[in-house]
Order: C-alpha cells, then structure tokens, then sequence
C-alpha cells in the first residue's frame, strides 16, 4: 500500500477543519499553511527519533586544492560508521577500496606531528577557521582520518598528490545517517515507519489546529497522546532488540 502524499495529509487537514478544498497545497493561503506545518512537524519527529532504517551508504564531498586532505559530509548525514578509500597506486590501476581507520583527535595529531615539514612527502595544510596547520603526507593514500573542528570536514592523514590534487569523492565510500527530508510538493511522502507516520498526522493536526483555529480539541488531544504512546512503546522495543556493534564515532549533528 502506498504511503499517502504531503498533499493527501493537506487535504485531510483542511477537510477536519472546514477549510477549502484544494487540488495543490500551493492552491490557498491555508494548503500552504498546513503544508508548512506537516514538514515542520515531520523535522520533529526526525530529530526525536533514532531512525535507524535510515543507514545507509554514502560519499563524502570533495573540498579543493588549498584543503587536499579535508572532505566534508552531506548535508543531513552523520553517525559516521565507517570510511574507505581508493587506494590504488596508479591512474589506471584497478580499485583499491580499503578501510580508513578513525583516531581519536589527540591521537591523529600526535602521529601528524611527527612528520618534518621540509621532506619532500609532507606538507603542511590549514585547518578551517582556525588556521592551524597539521602535516600531512602528499605520496600515498590516507591511512587515519578524525574529526578536528566542527561537525562537517572530515579531516584524513593523507593524499597521493601523484594521483590527484585532492581527495576525490568518487573513491571514497562511508557508512551512516542520512537525515530524511520532506520537500514542499505535492507528491512528497514522507519517509517515516508506519508507527511515526500516524504520530506524524496526529501532532501535524494538533499543531494546525493549535495554530490557525480555534485550538487543539480534546478529541485531537487523545489521538495525538495515543499515538505518542504507540511511538515511544515502539522506539524502545527495537532499541532493546538491537546489538548496536557500531565502533567508529557518533559525530554530526542530526
């Protein structure tokens, strides 16, 4: 059975409280209204949940020239698992994807520092905003990578200047999060398990009504608790039935 659409929601929304009915959430004042509040509440309910169904297997961005060891993650992805790389050794070799292995920043930084500057493998590059520099080293792919400022620029050891001018995202691979989104368009579904998915119209109908009526009624209010309950009920019978073997960091902001 197919999910219903950010417009199916929108017409139930409008049709529970009298208002007109549209072919398009961009039809009325009031479609676009209750569309704004379906995708807000649906960010909610993202950012309260743990949802896990959402792992997946991603790339990291490519930076530039100036930054050549330095990647950054997509935009809503985090809870990094895991990073490979390429690592062939020639322009034409066959791929090499291989484990990148995380270190702790302090632990990163003592093995960057003892490189020397003046040989001819190692260079130094800025870190961000701060401006400090670590040595990386320019003839061999990346063997560690860690997270240094921020919460988006993954920051590795290395990078094989004789290949490329910086780390590539086409050779790189990472295992996390990725944060759903719900665009305002009529065909949108919103990607959430069946059990949040109800949460999801109850607490859209609270807060619609909540808003632009006369407030939440006390029928909308039971609804909008039981599903509550249904949600929370779930959330904590799979966290107990799940061996979470992650060993890599939890960075990131979801």
């Amino acid at each position: 059975m197919a999910k219903e659409t950010l417009l199916d929601i929108v017409q139930d929304l409008l049709s529970e409280s009298d208002g007109d009915e549209v072919n398009s959430i961009t039809d009325t004042i009031e479609s676009d209204q209750a569309a704004r509040v379906v995708r807000d509440t649906f960010r909610q309910i993202v950012d309260g949940h743990d949802l896990g169904h959402h792992e997946t297997v991603s790339r990291l961005d490519a930076t530039g020239a100036s930054t050549p060891n330095q990647m950054t993650r997509p935009e809503g992805f985090y809870a990094i698992e895991w990073i490979k790389y390429d690592k062939r050794t020639t322009a034409g070799g066959d791929p090499k994807t291989e484990d990148v292995t995380y270190l702790e920043p302090t632990r990163f930084l003592e093995i960057c520092s003892r490189r020397t500057e003046s040989d001819s493998n190692v260079t130094a590059v800025a870190l961000g905003s701060s401006g400090f520099e670590i040595l990386v080293r320019t003839d061999k792919s990346p063997t560690y990578w860690t997270i240094l400022e921020g919460y988006d620029t993954v920051v590795f050891d290395a990078y094989d200047s004789s290949l490329e001018t910086n780390l590539q995202q086409s050779k790189v691979v990472t295992k996390g999060k990725q944060k759903p989104t719900l665009s305002l368009a009529d065909a949108s579904e919103p990607d959430l398990p069946k059990h949040l998915f109800r949460l999801l119209k109850t607490e859209a109908r609270a807060m619609y009504f909540d808003l632009y009526k006369d407030g939440i009624t006390s029928e909308i209010d039971r609804t909008r608790r039981r599903a509550e309950v249904r949600a929370q009920r779930h959330r904590h019978i799979t966290k107990n039935l799940t061996n979470d073997k992650r060993t890599g960091p939890n960075y990131g902001r979801k």
